[in-house]
């Protein structure tokens, strides 16, 4: 890091040089400023400073200030027609017998590196992220037996037993993920980045930009070769696995080993990397090694996976049978003509990953193959027009679905508002199917789709949600599990013989990626797909993309550092940081509570005779005073609360709860809060809710069918116990609230 990011940004100046380049480079990075316009501002800043400023004037400049030269970059090369890895850069062709191509030396194809023992070394250099990393032994006896993250799954256990290596806090494990994304809409190229997360980071902390690995990168017109690109991941995964010397402000001078605990993608790049037929081949299932059949579809086919009844999600594949098959594929590959061996068609670099498992190490993605497939091809069949006549189309009440969905008011969290199927279905994106499946669904279609198909889509709605759920356990896993085989056991009936893809065949082996890894959404795509969108924003012209995407990561990963050294943690310049990075971010006012914010101004309030009498059965004698202090928002814990008078909140519902009340359990949604001294002179936040009657409630239960009402009941604000989706339609005087299955994933 340069000397000079701690000295002042001109002399006398209160900030540095370092938080205003910080500054800089998260603006432009919020709003996409291209190279020139970015040129332009720094000059325009510049005329405003006295003379001695030490502000850069050129891009150049700007660029090599966020350079990370504790990075270095490595170029592998590979044969731009066979795509095999070229040792020797001097050969006029390729070494490859089979080949033989003219080789052009260094102007030839190549991937790019980023060598992970740099990286980790990076990492632990910071200060806290060591510590971070004793996250996951923080569990209470309660939760001990439950799945809330990847560190409470058989695999990652079975590294942490009798002092294995993942017992102890220096040893790190990851997930990877690699898929293709298009860099142009006009063309074929598109990048393959392989990203690494740690998994020992709490969840939202290893989530973030600044803490993913970016190992490698191939860009191209082509999809790359594993067998090349994956090579030098393997050597260098070897070396984490042997232990590397890291330094850490926390703990000192230690020896850090890193190992390959998980990988997830989607259903053709997973292909690629297992070297194993595509989803349309006969026994591409990679957890198990059913066949399929092939089935008419239109003019075409397509590969189906019937419900076996006797064994279900059987033969199982296991690490040592898959080797077995990829050895005899090789072995028979001049017989058998290259066929593949129960869809293997060789050797993965994967499979010599030390201490990874490549069949329950490789995790079902659940945003493309239930949400992106599932999901979204039920909604074809029952709304889609080229289904019509059949018994499962109700493309008829399509606007009436609409007119449904379009008004609700979900919560913040859903970042994306209901849109129309009749109309917009096809531009939906994986958060959109999410909160149709767990949300929105089961209340829209109810009284709408026959009760038979009803009956059995609400098994997947309910599997769905223990399979996200923080803290399932093994008996929730099984009644998952029940629910799946039942829902894959009736579809043929219900809809066609020819609609069981592989989608809908994986769903039976969810659970147990659960039961190995932790809760769905610790191994999804969706923290990967955003990453992509990162680095592609940062594309700013078609040439040279390669340098611009290695160029644009080193300016993520620096960005922390300067936070660290030039800023002081929920200063002023610390907050203008995270209004910039997030406009959505919310202030914190006045602290009522460890955990507990008001949000935004408060007002003095006159209660009605209604909100007196509420207020008065909760104190158990009458108010002491008139005027109460209010407020309409709070941060709790992990929950932004609204009430229900915050008139600026018009197309979201932030106001409903569950709370503990007289009662009992109770729903409600959140009117106002107000300071209130009791007898003892002690200020307590209180909090007034209007009920919402629930008849038959089951804590078993995620989406419950409830009724407005008139009452108003009091509570303590620490009695409210959860934020809840309330799903709300004209017509009807049913509502229903949803609890989320987590807090921690967002879209």
């Amino acid at each position: 890091m340069n000397d000079f990011d701690s000295d002042p940004l001109y002399p006398g100046a209160s900030v540095t040089l370092g938080a205003f380049m910080l500054l800089l480079a998260v603006f432009t990075s919020r709003y996409n400023l291209i190279g020139e316009a970015t040129e332009q501002l720094l000059k325009i800043i510049a005329l405003a400073l006295p003379h001695g400023h030490k502000l850069c004037s050129s891009l150049y400049e700007f660029k090599l200030f966020f350079k990370n030269l504790r990075n270095p970059l490595v170029r592998h090369y590979y044969c731009n027609h066979c795509l095999g890895y070229v040792e020797n850069t001097s050969v006029s062709n390729c070494p490859y017998e089979f080949c033989g191509a003219t080789f052009s030396g260094k102007n030839s194809c190549y991937f790019i590196e980023m060598p992970l023992e740099n990286q980790v070394k990076n990492l632990f250099a910071q200060n806290g992220f060591y510590n971070s990393l004793g996250h996951r032994f923080n569990k209470t006896k309660s939760t001990r037996n439950s799945y809330e993250d990847i560190y409470d799954g058989h695999l990652y256990k079975n590294l942490c037993e009798n002092n294995g290596v993942l017992s102890f806090q220096e040893n790190i494990s990851f997930t990877f993920n690699t898929d293709g994304a298009p860099v142009f809409k006009s063309s074929k190229t598109s990048i393959w980045p392989i990203y690494l997360i740690i998994n020992e980071l709490p969840y939202k902390q290893r989530m973030n930009k600044e803490n993913m690995i970016l190992a490698a990168l191939w860009y191209g017109n082509k999809k790359p070769s594993m067998g090349t690109y994956l090579k030098p991941f393997l050597q260098s995964l070897k070396k984490l696995s042997e232990g590397i010397q890291c330094e850490s402000p926390d703990k000192g001078i230690f020896v850090c080993k890193g190992l390959l605990l998980c990988g997830t993608a989607d259903l053709p790049a997973r292909s690629l990397l297992c070297n194993h037929v595509q989803y349309n081949g006969a026994f591409s299932c990679w957890k198990c090694e059913q066949e399929g059949e092939s089935a008419s579809v239109g003019r075409g086919h397509a590969r189906i996976f019937p419900f076996e009844h006797q064994n279900p999600k059987g033969p199982e594949r296991t690490k040592e049978n898959v080797l077995q098959h990829a050895r005899e594929a090789v072995d028979h590959q001049q017989v058998t003509m290259g066929k593949p061996v129960k869809g293997i068609k060789g050797p993965s670099w994967l499979h010599f990953v030390p201490h990874f498992n490549i069949v329950s190490g490789m995790a079902i993605d659940y945003m493309h193959g239930v949400l992106l497939g599932v999901q979204k091809m039920m909604l074809e069949l029952w709304f889609g027009a080229k289904y019509k006549g059949k018994d499962f189309n109700i493309n008829n009440r399509v606007c009436e679905v609409d007119n449904r969905l379009q008004s609700i008011r979900p919560t913040l969290d859903v970042t994306r508002l209901p849109r129309s199927i009749e109309k917009d279905l096809k531009y939906w994106k994986a958060s959109e199917f999410r909160s149709f499946l767990l949300y929105f669904g089961g209340p829209v279609l109810h009284g709408i789709l026959d009760k038979d198909r009803f009956s059995h889509y609400l098994l997947l709605v309910d599997s769905m949600h223990i399979l996200l759920k923080c803290g399932s356990t093994d008996k929730d896993l099984d009644k998952a599990e029940s629910l799946l085989i039942r829902f894959c056991s009736r579809f043929e009936n219900l809809y066609e013989r020819c609609f069981l893809r592989l989608n809908v065949h994986q769903l039976l082996h969810l659970p147990d990626c659960v039961r190995n890894l932790g809760p769905l959404y610790t191994h999804s795509c969706f923290s990967f797909e955003s990453k992509n969108g990162i680095v592609l924003k940062m594309i700013r012209g078609s040439q040279s993309i390669d340098t611009q995407i290695i160029t644009a990561i080193s300016f993520i990963q620096k960005l922390p550092e300067l936070k660290q050294k030039c800023i002081v943690k929920d200063s002023e310049i610390d907050m203008l940081c995270k209004i910039i990075e997030n406009p959505s971010f919310l202030k914190r006012g006045q602290k009522l509570d460890d955990g507990i914010y008001i949000l935004g101004a408060s007002y003095g309030r006159c209660l009605t005779n209604n909100e007196v009498g509420a207020l008065q059965q909760f104190l158990k004698h009458d108010p002491i005073v008139n005027t109460y202090t209010s407020f309409n928002r709070v941060e709790y814990g992990a929950y932004v609360i609204y009430g229900t008078e915050y008139s600026r909140m018009i197309k979201r519902n932030n106001s409903a709860v569950c709370y503990q009340g007289e009662s009992g359990i109770c729903f409600g949604e959140v009117m106002f809060f107000i300071l209130c001294q009791n007898t003892s002179n002690i200020v307590q936040p209180l909090v007034f809710i209007k009920k919402l009657f629930c008849r038959n409630y089951n804590e078993d239960l995620h989406i419950l069918s409830v009724t407005e009402t008139n009452d108003i009941e009091v509570a303590h604000i620490r009695s409210l116990l959860s934020s809840c989706m309330l799903v709300a339609y004209p017509g009807t005087q049913k509502s229903f609230v949803c609890k989320f299955p987590n807090r921690l994933e967002s879209d």
